[in-house]
């Protein structure tokens, strides 16, 4: 029983929320009848240039006649209503207008009792976007779904194909949402045969203006059932520019927001590594709270690969699992696979569990088969468990975690297990903290030799704030303990304890004043910030590093206490970090137009405590780091960042992201990212109108440090006011392979269905600030021409 979802959305679009404004008008429905209305609703008020009376059975209005029931209205030339036998008859120009619709046809009949009736040559006008919101696609996002799992580490979906693409909600269903300011659609005959029941014979519907039929939806013969929120389609399908396209001969849909099983829209795409490529997914709606989505996928160049994803989602537990298996690929003639398994469980008072387990057959996977550099950049994939409780005071969790390795070379240490307890407790403005840790750390079988072991760390600390409007002040001390069981060392190194005293003190003030640029009023603020740490010197050498690297110098690392990440390394301290911020905030919407800062820290004593490998730092003060970021009235944004060192005046860290973004279609985007001795690399992408109903779309990002572009994006985008085309060519190169390219097109039919490779998220990722073409407001829309 084919079931084709795309046609079926459109079509309940087209005719649902029309017929439901028909049949509320004509038809008296008492468990309807609102008890605060004076008007009683089975009762009837007719009026017209001349009215007649005929032996108190019949009454007629002749010239601009209205029937009034209830709230309901029936305009036309002449209408008749038989009082004893409860018939209505409309002649001439009969239509209806409920809200945004209306529906207009030479003749309406109707016997308002039992709810039978027919108007012939039916035409329905929609002026505005409907309220009727139809949407037949999954409750959300797969990658939302598993985002809102839990606690689990990682919530990558794995690999970008058709069938999970979280981005791009189009594969996965079709979101029925008129986005075209105005909708007709048109009907050989509407018969109504009883309550709630409709049947349309040679309907279509389109957002294309009244002269232009450049696509309709077609069908021979729909049948709706208001009370079930459900009809049933027959020989059904799409006309662009007179080419009939996804036929069906039979389909079933739904047309109040409810989750239907049956195919979905199949998509095609194309890519380098795998050739011209087709999926036709088939949505299977299990229950409320549980669904899956089985898909095919054929690939020209390495065969036919299957995929499936099953979700479900109850009070106490959720979980989203994936799976793929190409089986004997033609390129590399073996099976290949990939298993995303995901699962939280909430349990009684505060605990709760879970797992994330992350596997692919080859180390070429995604680099073959993605087209996402997220995706194809990835080289570790974990495998973990994880426990977790939370009250008031204390959180806890223990994860056991392992990882896949696909560039053989980039092992990370394995948990099995790390836990942590953590807690916070107030005696008045006394505030007690406690940090504890248990990592027990092993490596893969097949990771060169190296340290192993278990490490336990307790950090108990007491803060007491001071706040007042102008400013706070907030001392703290604490004793940071870590204690070793080592293997694979030097003899005497396998047990190893560390214990040391930690001081801060934190401090800032707040200033303001008002003032006013080209009589526009202004708040300046000038906040100077203070923080000092005293923390002793340890012998740390002889610890191996597990989980621990330098922090990034930027305005929140400028005031931690530890410069380094992790419990291997705890930096000795005797230091005193400074900043300065100043905003100017708009008066009168209080929106923040520019704000700047500009901090640094002073070290009293020499850094005794590095990585290894890592040079002492020799100078008695850190880089100067400054930011700014400005949100303009000439619809510029900048962010800025610099971080420069003052012994060798060179710059060490420059980020630059700026955007030009005047109005929706129209954006801009300049980045540069540098990173000494690491990083060069410049980001240029935009959308611009080219005329005409075009626009152009582009994205490059290129490496000036190895001179060669990382990714890039082009494509353009026709407008034809009721439907868009767009075509998009990706490049991206990968960690594991050579570069992929992949190719898109896709033809949009005024917001209501999409046909083809959807590039949408591919778009959107790329270049922010993106709008759609046929989501531009209609002041912003350029002038097309057909």
């Amino acid at each position: 029983m084919l079931k084709h979802r795309l046609l079926a959305s459109v079509i309940a679009t087209l005719f649902a929320n029309s017929l439901i404004a028909q049949a509320d008008t004509v038809l008296p429905i008492e468990n309807n009848t609102n008890p605060t209305d004076n008007t009683p609703n089975d009762g009837v008020i007719i009026d017209g240039d001349k009215l007649e009376l005929h032996l108190d059975r019949k009454m007629r209005a002749i010239g601009n006649a209205v029937i009034h029931r209830g709230k309901q209205d029936v305009y036309g030339d002449t209408i008749e209503y038989d009082i004893q036998n409860d018939e209505l008859h409309v002649i001439g120009n009969a239509h209806i207008e409920l809200g945004n619709t209306k529906l207009t046809g030479p003749e309406l009949k109707m016997r308002l009792s039992e709810s039978i009736g027919e108007m012939r040559d039916a035409s329905i006008v929609m002026s505005k976007s409907s309220e009727f919101s139809l949407q037949q696609r999954r409750a959300m996002s797969s990658e939302t779904f598993s985002k809102q799992l839990g606690n689990l580490q990682n919530q990558q979906i794995g690999s970008d194909n058709l069938l999970n693409n979280a981005d791009n909600q189009d594969t996965l269903a079709i979101s029925v949402v008129p986005t075209s300011s105005k909708a007709r659609g048109d009907a050989k005959a509407i018969f109504f045969e009883g309550e709630d029941k409709k049947r349309l014979v040679g309907a279509r519907y389109t957002t294309c203006a009244a002269d232009v039929d450049d696509w309709y939806i077609k069908a021979n013969e729909i049948s709706i059932n208001n009370y079930t929120d459900s009809g049933v389609a027959k020989h059904a399908h799409i006309e662009f520019k007179g080419v009939p396209l996804l036929y069906s001969p039979w389909l079933s849909f739904s047309f109040n927001n409810q989750r239907k099983t049956g195919l979905l829209t199949p998509i095609q795409g194309t890519t380098s590594r795998s050739g011209f490529e087709i999926s036709t997914p088939f949505y299977w709606n299990i229950a409320p709270n549980m669904d899956a989505t089985l898909a095919p996928r054929v690939l020209t160049k390495r065969g036919v690969q299957l995929q499936g994803e099953f979700r479900y989602l109850e009070d106490k537990f959720s979980g989203i699992d994936n799976l793929e298996y190409l089986p004997s690929d033609s390129l590399t003639h073996t099976d290949r696979y990939y298993a995303n398994l995901k699962h939280q469980h909430r349990l009684a008072k505060g605990w709760s569990a879970g797992y994330s387990l992350e596997k692919v057959s080859d180390d070429q996977y995604f680099s073959d088969l993605s087209t996402r550099i997220v995706t194809t950049s990835r080289i570790n994939l974990p495998q973990q468990f994880n426990v977790d409780y939370a009250n008031n005071t204390w959180r806890f969790n223990a994860i056991a975690q392992k990882f896949q390795t696909l560039d053989n070379a980039s092992y990370p240490y394995e948990r099995l297990p790390q836990m942590t307890l953590s807690g916070t407790k107030y005696y008045g403005d006394l505030s007690t903290n406690l940090y504890t840790q248990l990592v027990a750390f092993d490596t893969n079988k097949d990771a060169p030799i190296k340290a192993t072991g278990t490490r336990f760390t307790a950090y108990p600390s007491v803060s007491l704030p001071f706040n007042k409007p102008y400013g706070f002040v907030t001392p703290k001390i604490g004793i940071h303990h870590t204690s070793y069981s080592l293997n694979n060392v030097a003899n005497n190194l396998e047990s190893q304890q560390r214990t040391l005293p930690i001081f801060s003190l934190d401090s800032g003030l707040f200033f303001d004043r008002d003032f006013k640029i080209a009589n526009r009023g202004y708040t300046q603020t000038i906040e100077p910030r203070l923080f000092y740490v005293y923390i002793p010197e340890r012998k740390q050498a002889d610890i191996p590093i597990f989980d621990t690297s330098e922090s990034d110098l930027n305005f929140s690392s400028l005031f931690n206490e530890n410069q380094f990440t992790g419990n291997d390394r705890i930096n000795n301290a005797n230091q005193l970090s400074f900043a300065l911020t100043t905003r100017f905030i708009e008066s009168d919407s209080g929106t923040q137009r520019l704000s700047a800062s500009i901090g640094q820290r002073y070290y009293f004593a020499d850094q005794k405590v590095a990585l290894p490998g890592a040079d002492f730092r020799q100078s008695n003060s850190s880089d100067i780091i400054a930011g700014i970021n400005t949100y303009l009235k000439n619809s510029w944004n900048i962010d800025a960042f610099w971080q420069y060192n003052t012994d060798d005046s060179k710059s060490v860290r420059t980020t630059l992201t700026s955007r030009y973004n005047p109005e929706p279609g129209k954006t801009l985007n300049l980045s540069y990212s540098y990173r000494r001795n690491l990083l060069d690399q410049f980001d240029l992408s935009g959308q611009w109108p080219l005329g005409k109903g075009w626009y152009g779309i582009g994205r490059t990002n290129y490496s000036l440090r190895e001179s060669r572009i990382i990714e890039s994006l082009a494509g353009l985008e026709y407008d034809a006011g009721c439907w868009q085309a767009r075509s998009v060519v990706q490049r991206v190169s990968t960690a594991t392979a050579n570069a992929n390219y992949a190719l898109f097109f896709q033809l949009e039919l005024g917001g209501l269905a999409s046909i083809g490779a959807n590039p949408l998220a591919v778009i959107k990722r790329n270049i922010p600030g993106y709008v759609s073409t046929g989501l531009i407001p209609e002041t912003y829309q350029q002038p097309y021409y057909e």
